[in-house]
């Protein structure tokens, strides 16, 4: 592995998570260049010292580590496949995927990283743009150990927990179970706050109470007051929270796992984009149960 190029990072993907990653990472002196699909709204980066180019195999060469942070499974292929990216990496690079995608689509990188003869690290994140700025991501790396610890320099800069989960597809594994929970307990919050409402219960009473019973999380302040407020600027859009619950359920579908509960915050989800929410922040599918009641 050409050890001497670890500090050379490619970020496809500059979006909520991936832009503030570069520049942390730029700001403890390694080199980035950056690609994304509108190069425009990636040259902001320009003045943190991130070189940013035109197209993702561009960016990619010469890079030690190739780190994709894209939407979806379909970006991924898009940037990797299509657009050459995996085509253009250098010989023994690292490709450092961590998008949340799914089970079927990681296996797929799995198979095209050893193809193609770079090494795979399936790496999904935990946190939104708060912790991303702070460089406080949690990450659930799975892949070859020695990969993991050439991409130190990266998660010094990105996150303050590595969690090792083995093998590349055990860090989706466990990005989908924990999705599985936080997605539906922000839409059980949702119509908690609802119901706190039509009981005529101010839900600040209900967030002290459930405190005071020992039975609340530090994410129920987060995401309730938004929903008390009604003001959802995004953290993580209610389209992307949605993204990650279907994945969920495909992962289900395939251990032939109903997920009920999840099932309905799907629906929910649905519901509050159908009703113009679907770029606020995922605590927006209060709306769902909030204009049902009203």
């Amino acid at each position: 592995m050409p050890s001497q190029s670890w500090n050379d990072v490619a970020v496809l993907g500059t979006g909520t998570l991936g832009a503030p990653m570069a520049r942390n990472m730029a700001s403890r002196g390694q080199s980035v260049r950056a690609w994304n699909r509108t190069a425009e709204r990636a040259r902001f980066l320009e003045g943190d010292g991130v070189q940013v180019y035109e197209t993702p195999a561009d960016a990619v060469r010469g890079a030690g580590v190739v780190l994709t942070m894209l939407s979806d499974a379909v970006a991924v292929k898009a940037v990797i496949e299509e657009a050459g990216a995996l085509a253009a990496m250098e010989p023994n690079a690292i490709w450092l995927q961590q998008s949340t995608i799914g089970l079927e689509a990681t296996e797929r990188c799995c198979r095209l990283a050893v193809e193609a003869g770079v090494a795979f690290i399936d790496a999904p994140v935990l946190g939104t743009r708060g912790p991303a700025e702070r460089g406080q991501l949690v990450v659930l790396a799975s892949g070859p150990d020695d990969a993991i610890e050439a991409c130190a320099n990266v998660f010094e800069a990105t996150a303050r927990t590595v969690l090792r989960r083995g093998a590349a597809g055990g860090g989706t594994r466990l990005k989908l179970v924990i999705n599985a929970w936080l997605l539906s307990l922000v839409e059980v919050l949702s119509e908690s706050v609802a119901f706190s409402r039509a009981m005529d219960i101010d839900p600040e009473v209900f967030f002290d109470a459930i405190e005071q019973g020992g039975v609340s999380l530090p994410y129920v302040r987060l995401k309730g007051g938004a929903m008390v407020r009604e003001e959802f600027p995004p953290d993580f859009t209610l389209h992307l929270a949605r993204k990650d619950l279907a994945l969920v359920l495909d992962a289900a579908a395939s251990a032939r796992l109903p997920l009920r509960i999840v099932e309905t915050a799907l629906r929910q989800f649905d519901r509050a984009i159908a009703l113009g929410h679907g770029g606020d922040d995922y605590a927006a599918t209060y709306f769902a149960t909030r204009t049902q009641s009203s």
